[in-house]
């Protein structure tokens, strides 16, 4: 079989790739090739696709060069688009739902369920292709699409049957074995339940760059984001603005367009809001003024920062309903990720801190005193400290613990962080159950004279002072900061030996996604009372220091 000029083959799977003549690029955008996706890993199919693809492509070539613009070669036909695609596979799933008989959940007939999923599932397209081209002829007929056979979005609406069908077989298996109702395995059909209406074919309401970032900001479901987060969306938004214009339909980004920002984020100097040089330029002047004199650029944990956040304003997009998938998911996925800035407390460290911290807080034993310590043994977020109130200490299972809470006043980071940490058999020998019952006498919060006017401000200052604290008393490093002390109890828990599930209670971080994770309601405040207590300081914390504080730490 003869090579067919153009046919390319990227890790598993094939594409026509076609230069496009000089001449004639400002009909395509001013690109200098077309890349089209041929949806196989079959030679043989690819073969056939490439040849479909090169006739489409060499019209459009003749069509330019005599003045005509045409249709560029991953555009849609008028009339259908992925979304209105996407719109009918859910429908198509919600029917095979709605028309499911339920079986006798026999060996049999899992057996049959799981041989179809593995076919489904098989690299090889002769097992799978040939019947859901069938329903794509039959779905485009009944929705009289203007696609025929050996389209892009053709070969798109067979492939997204399939995934209909497997996501089916999913939720059967799951039904079978009890799990928990309404399972998604595909993102794609998030909102198809048999119980709820029917997905509808209407046109979504389109919504751009800018319009969607107003939308953003000024939700009142995002209203707990505090300022610092609320500032890392700036340069994000600002790049993506730069590279896509204000006005592009959040629908047409593509992953492309968010490698451009992230690029556009990587080649930004270091401050560069500083420097009058930078002033009143674009960020692409601003980029290439730093490329030009060999500036300072930005960090890779700020680079990552900033995408990570560029990829969390398209996750909002999706969950609103305005797109169907996030372009800027992954792209740092085959980067290694860098801890160089999360470092715990070394011992020596933590000694330091203790030795200075009566004076801190002098005269007093309160807010300055505690909340260095409560993090030190409980590796609770400093905003979880702070605005405890002494009602958040209480006794559960015959245990005194932490009981964090979200509440109108409250905002707590993740749902992981509803939780119940036992106190530290330490915290109560340096005399924290006296001072919780002198407080207690007055009610309200714990530590009431530690300055702000929320929670957010409350945390903003006593990181400014704690930050202070460390530089200028205790000579600290780079790359401290309170949160080293969840780092740090972090490692006490691993030194200790405990189990993952009892670390995750007690860290706040979410329960994992495997099926067992479902069940239960978690590790009991008695059981993890048990664990902490093996938490000694000659375990976890070896050549920790805290006698010194044991004298006058009672009272306030």
């Amino acid at each position: 079989m003869a090579k067919i000029a153009g046919l390319v083959r990227k890790k598993s799977a094939y594409y026509y790739v076609r230069r496009i003549p000089e001449e004639i690029r400002q009909f395509f955008g001013g690109r200098q090739q077309i890349v089209i996706a041929l949806k196989t890993t079959e030679y043989r199919i690819a073969t056939e696709r490439a040849r479909s693809a090169a006739e489409r492509v060499s019209t459009q070539f003749s069509k330019a060069k005599l003045g005509i613009a045409p249709a560029l070669a991953n555009l849609p036909p008028p009339g259908v688009d992925r979304t209105k695609l996407n719109q009918i596979t859910r429908l198509y799933l919600y029917q095979l739902e709605k028309n499911n008989i339920p079986a006798e959940p026999s060996q049999e007939y899992l057996d049959a369920i799981k041989s179809d999923l593995g076919n489904l599932c098989s690299p090889n397209e002769e097992q799978w292709a040939p019947a859901f081209q069938l329903t794509a002829d039959a779905l485009i007929q009944q929705y009289n699409l203007p696609l025929k056979r050996g389209d892009g979005l053709w070969f798109e609406l067979a492939e997204l049957l399939r995934r209909a069908q497997i996501e089916h077989y999913e939720r059967e298996l799951d039904r079978i074995g009890q799990a928990k109702y309404g399972t998604v395995h595909d993102r794609l059909f998030d909102s198809v339940h048999v119980h709820e209406p029917a997905p509808t074919l209407e046109a979504e309401n389109s919504i751009t760059i800018s319009e969607l970032v107003e939308r953003f900001k000024n939700d009142p479901t995002r209203a707990d984001l505090t300022v610092s987060a609320g500032k890392k969306y700036i340069i994000p938004f600002a790049a993506l603005q730069a590279i896509v214009g204000p006005d592009r339909q959040v629908g047409d980004i593509k992953r492309r367009d968010c490698s451009e920002v992230h690029e556009l984020i990587a080649g930004l100097p270091s401050n560069y809001n500083k420097y009058a040089r930078y002033r009143e330029k674009t960020l692409k002047q601003i980029a290439l003024l730093a490329k030009t004199d060999g500036a300072k650029l930005l960090s890779a944990g700020s680079i990552e920062v900033y995408v990570h956040h560029l990829s969390a304003f398209f996750k909002y997009a999706r969950t609103k309903g305005f797109i169907d998938s996030n372009p800027a998911e992954g792209l740092l996925s085959n980067r290694s990720r860098s801890f160089s800035n999360r470092k715990p407390f070394s011992i020596e460290q933590l000694n330091q801190i203790l030795v200075r911290l009566p004076e801190w807080d002098a005269p007093h034993r309160r807010g300055r005193f505690w909340v260095p310590l409560i993090g030190i043994f409980t590796g609770m977020r400093l905003g979880e400290i702070v605005w405890l109130s002494v009602d958040d200490i209480r006794i559960v299972d015959g245990v005194t613990v932490f009981a964090l809470e979200r509440s109108p006043g409250r905002s707590l980071k993740t749902p992981g962080s509803v939780r119940r940490i036992p106190v530290h058999p330490e915290l109560k020998r340096l005399g924290f159950s006296e001072f919780v019952d002198a407080a207690r006498t007055k009610g309200g919060r714990l530590f009431p004279e530690l300055p702000g006017e929320d929670q957010r401000h409350t945390v903003d200052l006593f990181q400014k002072r704690f930050s202070y604290f460390l530089r200028e008393n205790v000579g600290m490093l780079s790359g401290l900061s309170f949160h080293s002390f969840r780092h740090g109890f972090r490692d006490a828990m691993t030194s200790a030996g405990l189990p993952t599930d009892a670390i995750k209670a007690l860290g706040g971080w979410g329960r994992g996604a495997n099926i067992e994770d479902r069940y239960g309601q978690g590790a009991r405040p008695s059981t993890l009372d048990m664990w902490l207590k093996k938490m000694t300081l000659d375990v976890s914390f070896p050549g920790l220091q805290t006698d010194h504080l044991v004298s006058r730490s009672h009272g306030s």
